[in-house]
């Protein structure tokens, strides 16, 4: 991909001082007009929606208004167009609820807060495959800053217990689904300040698709990102009742930052920054059976490899730690293969329900060298193979206004003892325009990652999974109602965490109980002039039994967005985002809050025949807060995307 990206990125930043002053300029010419009169064509659908219509990733039955239990809520093309050049992370720090704590453009490790859990409690999925890394010291959290927008066509983010149908999914789900349906060919290119410059292009027949994308953004002094993918998918049906599906992925990213704990730009002592580079390969395929009877039989089968090379300078001794962090570098290898099958029942109207099975295979190795000093090295290596067996059914029955939804999983891993995690939500429709209201308990565990496994300096092989408890009450309003509504109540409770024991000998170890309890809301309107107004939100309650305050967990989060029609087939994209104190705690400093931060951003569009161009300005009034201690909440910037797109 190298030869083909990177003089497309170069062109792209030649072209950016010239953008953003014409990006300047056009932005104040287009709002001179005002917004009172025309109104462009709607979208069929919201861009950014709550959804219980269509088929989601939080179960493995077509989802519907009556069985929608789940907090699921899609980010759909039109939003992204509006945040176009923005990674997965930023782009998912928009959300009400979900917390990232670094950004793209400051190259470190971009985690995800759900609900109060640990990042490696949500599964990540990039068409159907699951990204979660085991050899992380994160224990298999995902970093968002090394996936990019570009050739992505929805985001469903599934918030609560999914483990019935994704095993570990202890928080929720993040599904990204990569552009696809229709014919056609797409270009584009992103520019804007602080580094941003990316080159996306895709082509789509009948039945087949193609794509690729790269983008960067920082500088490779004080932060840098780099990420690149091609994909590919292929489908077909053969005859009324078979139909199959493969798609195929390749993506690389490189990153330079400051280490965690370092105390980022601001703080850290060494200058040095952190080095991770990452290369993944996926493969699925998906094959529908349909019975005479209405019933359906799926087979799915994926395939992940992931090669990465981390190298790090280490921290500093400081306030919280004489000792500092020791420079290590890290090689690390990692395979999964995962075969699922599903039989699904005819779609009556009262009862359906469907029975499957699952195998996972994981293999992974990781060489590192922890350097103390310029004469001594210390090996830290480790090789574990890990297989996982699984039987899962759900069942939905609705009886008039009731609706009952159950699931169980059992989860058998060559290594560990066996699980049993029930599922069981309850609904029931009030009546014409009246909404709906909701209950629902689960239970999952997440097998402890290899790194805490295996690594022979903190690692621990007795470790336990790691277990939680999830339980909802809901009402959501009719999704034709003038102000859709949702009010979710949550609570969840973990118990066998892993967590860090100083020792003597320092090592993981299960001990660790924290209870998360909390409100998300989700509002908004279409008025008759064609505006659209969104409101959601998110208060919660962390504690940990030891009295640890836990990082990066706001009280309060919420997010507004307005979508205006402007004269002239203009359309303005307005997004307010409030992020609530958060802990923090670095080497150098000791432990910190975090003050508040709220932010405006925007976006205006406009389509030229074949070309759109979309102007945005990230940051509008330049607030100046932190992301992490050290780390600089990223200023304002102005950024433009243009599209040429057939259709």
């Amino acid at each position: 991909m190298e030869a083909v990206a990177s003089p497309c990125l170069q062109a792209a930043r030649a072209l950016r001082s010239a953008v953003l002053v014409a990006l300047s300029t056009s932005a104040l010419l287009a709002l001179a007009p005002g917004v009172a009169c025309a109104q462009a064509d709607a979208p069929a659908d919201d861009a950014v929606r709550t959804l219980d219509r269509i088929s989601v990733s939080a179960t493995s039955l077509p989802t519907t208004a009556a069985a929608a239990s789940q907090h699921v809520t899609v980010i759909g093309r039109d939003a992204l167009d509006a945040m176009a050049g923005m990674s997965v992370g930023d782009v998912l720090a928009t959300q009400a609820g979900l917390v990232t704590d670094r950004g793209a453009r400051s190259g470190g490790y971009g985690a995800l807060y759900m609900r109060g859990a640990d990042p490696s409690h949500v599964v990540v999925l990039i068409d159907g495959v699951r990204q979660n890394d085991p050899l992380s010291s994160r224990g298999s959290a995902v970093d968002l800053n090394t996936l990019t927008t570009g050739d992505v066509e929805r985001i469903e983010i599934v918030r609560g217990n999914a483990s019935v149908l994704n095993a570990e999914a202890m928080a929720g789900v993040i599904h990204i689904f990569t552009r696809r349906g229709g014919d056609g060919a797409s270009a584009g290119i992103d520019t804007g300040g602080d580094g941003l410059a990316g080159v996306r292009a895709s082509v789509r027949g009948a039945g087949w698709r193609a794509g690729a994308t790269a983008r960067e953004d920082g500088d490779r002094d004080t932060g840098y990102g780099r990420t690149r993918a091609a994909d590919a998918g292929w489908s077909h049906a053969f005859g009324e009742r078979v139909d199959l599906q493969v798609d195929a992925r390749v993506a690389d990213s490189r990153n330079l930052g400051f280490p965690d704990d370092s105390g980022g730009e601001r703080y850290a002592d060494l200058r040095t920054l952190e080095e991770r580079r990452a290369t993944s390969r996926q493969g699925a395929l998906q094959l529908r059976v349909a019975g005479e009877d209405g019933s359906a039989l799926q087979v799915q089968a994926t395939a992940l490899s992931r090669s990465s090379d981390e190298r790090s300078p280490g921290v500093a001794p400081g306030l919280r730690d004489p000792a500092g962090l020791p420079a290590i570098d890290s090689l690390g290898e990692y395979r999964r293969q995962d075969a699922q099958l599903l039989w699904l029942s005819r779609d009556d109207a009262a009862l359906r329900f469907t029975v499957g099975a699952q195998y996972q295979r994981e293999h992974g190795t990781l060489d590192s060298l922890i350097r103390f000093g310029p004469f001594f090295a210390l090996p830290a290596d480790f090789d574990l193979r890990r297989r996982t067996v699984s039987l899962l059914a759900e069942a939905r029955w609705q009886v008039g206004a009731w609706t009952w939804h159950g699931g169980v999983r059992r989860e058998d891993p060559d290594r560990a003892d066996a699980s049993v995690l029930p599922m069981l939500s309850l609904q029931r429709t009030l009546g014409a325009g009246r909404g709906q209201w909701g209950a629902s308990v689960g239970r999952s565990v997440k097998q402890p990652s290899f790194y805490a496994l295996g690594h022979p300096l903190v690692g621990n092989p007795a470790l336990k999974a790691e277990h939680a408890l999830q339980r909802e009450l809901y009402y959501a309003s009719d999704a034709d109602a003038a102000w859709p509504l949702r009010l979710t109540l949550f609570s969840a409770r973990y118990r066998d965490l892993v967590d860090f024991d100083a020792g003597p000998p320092p090592q993981l170890v299960n001990r660790a109980r924290v209870a998360a309890d909390g409100v998300e809301w989700s509002l908004s309107h279409r008025f008759a002039n064609d505006w659209r107004l969104r409101f959601d939100g998110s208060r919660q309650r962390v504690r940990a039994d030891d009295g640890v305050t836990l990082r990066f967990r706001p009280r309060l989060q919420w997010n507004a967005g307005l979508d205006l029609p402007l004269p002239r087939a203009f359309a303005l994209s307005l997004q307010a985002n409030h992020l609530g104190r958060r802990f923090d705690s670095s080497i150098p400093t000791g432990d910190r809050w975090l003050p508040a931060v709220t932010t405006l951003d925007a976006a205006l569009r406009r389509r030229f025949g074949a070309v759109e161009v979309v102007g945005g300005i990230d940051n509008v009034f330049d607030t100046a807060r932190e992301q992490a201690i050290g780390t600089p909440w990223p200023g304002r910037r102005l950024r433009l995307s243009l599209t040429w797109a057939t259709r």
